[in-house]
Formats: C-alpha cells, sequence, structure tokens
C-alpha cells in the first residue's frame, strides 16, 4: 500500500500542474474576483437592498410612544369654586400615523434607489471592462517579450556554432583572430539583450499579478488566448448600460417631482393615559384619545416642479449625447483595429517568404565564412536579419492575436465570469 501510495505521488509530481499556466479569461476572472473596485457590486447591492427596505416601510404605519412630565409655575384659574388644577402634569401616550394616499411617491421612490443601485453597479462594470484592457496589454506584452527572449536564445544558439567553427578554423590558420572576436561580442551583446527582456517579462508577471490580484511567477506559462468564433459587430459595452441606467434614474427623479404636486392624506390617532387630557378640567389620572384624518397640501411644490422636471430633461438629453460621442468613438476604434487585423494577415504571409529567403542566404553565408570568403561581420550582420525576420513573424502572430483580443474587448464582450 505505502510502495503504491509512493508511485502515485511520483506520478503526479511528473505531470504537469493546470496552475503552472494561466489563460486569459482567468486573468479576467481573477480580476473581477479580487480588484478592489469588483467588491463594490457585493457592498451597492446591498446598500440598495437595505435603502429599499426602508423605503418599503412608509407603507406601514408609523408608530411612536411618547412620555412627558411637567411642572408648571401656574395654571388656569376658574375661581374659588371651581375644580383644582395640578402644577405638576403627566402623559404617556402612543400615537400612530397611517398613510392612505401619496400620489404614489413611495412606489417610485422604491424604483428610484433601485435605479441608483443599477446606476452604481454598472458604474463599476465600466471600471472593470478599462481594467480588462489593462490586463490585455499586459498579458501580451508579456507574450511579445517571451516572443523576444526566445528569439535572441536561437541567435545566441547560431553564434556559439559558428564561433566554435570558426575558433577551429583561426587555430588552424585559415582566419585570423579578428573574425573570432567579432563574433565573441556580438554573442556578448545578444546575452546583454537577453537579460534586458528577462527584466522586462519580469516586470510584467508583477504588473499582472497586482491587475488581478495574486503572485504570479515567471514559471507559470501565458497561453496565446482563443478567439471567439461567434463574435458579431453589435456592441455591448458596459457604458451603455450605465447611459441607460442613468436616464432612468433621472426618470424617476420627475416622477417623484410630479408625484410632490399632489395632496397627500393620512389617518393618525393617539392614545394616552395621564393628567390633564383633552378635558383639562379633569385633573384626575385618566385615559384619553383621538383620531382623525390629516390633508397636507404644499403649493410651493406646484411652482417649482416645472422647473426641476425641466433641469432633469436637460441632464437626460446631456447623456443621450454623450451616448452619440461616446458611440462614434468605439466605431473609430473598430475601425481602427480591423484595418490592423487585415495589415497584420498580410504582414505574416510575407514573413514566411522572407524568412525562407533569410535562411538560404545564411547557409550560404556560413559556408563562405568557413571557407574564409567573408568576413565574421558580413555573417553577422546576414544572420542578425535573418533572426529579425524570424521575430517578426513570432511578434506578427501575437500582435494579431492580441488585435482580435482588442476588437473583443472594443465590442464589449461581458467580463463576467
Amino acid at each position: 500500500m505505502i510502495i503504491l501510495t509512493v508511485l502515485v505521488s511520483f506520478l503526479n509530481f511528473l505531470q504537469p500542474s493546470a496552475s503552472d499556466s494561466l489563460s486569459l479569461q482567468a486573468c479576467y476572472q481573477l480580476a473581477q474576483k479580487n480588484y478592489p473596485t469588483a467588491k463594490k457590486i457585493e457592498l451597492q447591492q446591498k446598500i440598495t437592498e437595505l435603502n429599499t427596505r426602508v423605503v418599503n416601510t412608509r407603507y406601514f404605519p408609523q408608530i411612536k410612544l411618547n412620555g412627558k412630565a411637567t411642572y408648571q409655575s401656574e395654571v388656569t384659574s376658574i375661581g374659588a369654586k371651581g375644580p383644582s388644577l395640578s402644577k405638576d402634569q403627566y402623559q404617556l401616550g402612543l400615537n400612530v400615523t397611517e398613510p392612505i394616499y401619496s400620489g404614489g411617491a413611495i412606489g417610485i421612490q422604491k424604483k428610484l434607489e433601485q435605479a441608483k443601485g443599477r446606476q452604481e453597479v454598472n458604474s463599476v462594470y465600466v471600471d472593470l471592462h478599462k481594467l480588462r484592457e489593462q490586463v490585455n496589454q499586459v498579458y501580451f506584452g508579456i507574450l511579445l517579450s517571451q516572443k523576444q527572449s526566445q528569439t535572441e536564445e536561437l541567435l545566441m544558439k547560431n553564434l556559439r556554432q559558428q564561433l566554435q567553427t570558426v575558433r577551429s578554423q583561426v587555430k588552424n590558420g585559415a582566419l585570423l583572430p579578428s573574425q573570432a572576436h567579432v563574433l565573441k561580442a556580438e554573442l556578448i551583446k545578444a546575452n546583454q539583450d537577453s537579460a534586458e527582456i528577462q527584466s522586462n517579462i519580469q516586470a510584467g508577471y508583477q504588473v499582472l499579478g497586482e491587475l488581478i490580484g495574486k503572485d504570479v511567477s515567471t514559471d507559470i506559462d501565458l497561453s496565446l488566448p482563443n478567439v471567439n468564433p461567434n463574435l458579431t459587430g453589435s456592441i455591448q459595452r458596459p457604458e451603455y448600460d450605465l447611459f441607460q441606467s442613468t436616464k432612468h434614474t433621472l426618470d424617476y427623479q420627475k416622477q417623484l417631482i410630479q408625484a410632490g404636486k399632489y395632496p397627500k392624506l393620512a389617518a393618525f390617532g393617539s392614545a394616552a393615559y395621564g393628567r390633564p387630557g383633552y378635558n383639562f378640567l379633569n385633573n384626575d389620572f385618566h385615559d384619553f384619545y383621538i383620531v382623525g384624518l390629516k390633508l397636507s397640501w404644499n403649493f410651493w411644490d406646484w411652482s417649482n416642479a416645472s422647473d426641476k422636471q425641466m433641469a432633469l430633461t436637460i441632464q437626460q438629453q446631456t447623456v443621450e449625447q454623450n451616448k452619440k460621442a461616446f458611440t462614434r468613438q468605439v466605431q473609430a476604434a473598430l475601425d481602427r483595429i480591423r484595418a490592423q487585423i487585415a495589415s497584420l494577415k498580410q504582414n505574416i504571409d510575407r514573413d514566411s517568404d522572407i524568412i525562407d529567403l533569410r535562411e538560404q542566404v545564411v547557409q550560404e553565408t556560413a559556408s563562405q565564412l568557413k571557407n574564409g570568403v567573408v568576413t565574421a561581420t558580413e555573417y553577422v550582420t546576414v544572420l542578425t536579419k535573418a533572426n529579425q525576420a524570424k521575430l517578426a513573424l513570432e511578434i506578427h502572430k501575437v500582435q494579431l492575436r492580441q488585435a482580435q483580443i482588442d476588437l473583443e474587448t472594443t465590442l464589449g464582450n461581458s467580463i463576467e465570469p
């Protein structure tokens, strides 16, 4: 049994772990889960729920318990034969007020609180969409640097091979020592470039970790993301939801102002025990009560309501203009990205042809260097161009995928997990 456990553990050790790779979609999900701004969504939903409950209590009777004990320097006197009133007075009572009609203000206020909540949540989703754009830049920046590193490693491998060959030729007297010095100097420079690229990769991983709220080691592989094959041309940005919820909030504010123009009717009642009561001539402790209806109507609301509603209408028009301006910006960005995608596809087709030609030249030049026909400097120039052609192809592939992802992001695919 122990042997079997050891074998299973060993096999699990040899098998690559799922945590050794990190996809772009996983970065989106981690960013939404761990980024401080994302936590505001849950908090705002709780705030909206609580505010709605508070408004809903206005439908119920308002009950207040009152009590007082007073002493006054003098009381009403009705002559020597009239009842004597006490200067110390006491009262303990219960007051109840129940709204009957408020012009629909309570229901509108509930909808207004919910609209405000949606507006705040949509604002957070706009921020998270901007965060997604930042994740894209850092993620693909790391991939580009890794491609540069791979190409640089290939360059150094070729330089080492040629340096070994040239040193052998120098030792045999077929080439001058300066030819080996040129290759060695170029190899040192390539090592410097490689170290700088590795530094950029490490910095990129650190920034990515800060964005997604998780430590990301440079040993974790970043996979080239797939493109959504069902991508449509319709724009579904969270900004549109924010525009719409803002207009809804303003609309409910207008409705609330309209409701304030109507009279408000409420039933009330009060029951108490103490002295004196409503009959101030009764100086004994006793219970008493009163019930009735109360009507209130603020005429100033009529004169101010139209101006307030007009101001809110202008705000709605401003929101609509901002929406149109935003749409133009997005369309311009989409046109630019689509043009970039078309250009990159053409460049990739040309890169393959260029690499084939450059490789042929490198092979011929390497043979000429071995025979002393060309110098090491000429060989390095040819090799560098071939290396640049390979790097260009890899970079264009990553840039194409980044542009395709940028197209998805600009269109506004949901970042919710």
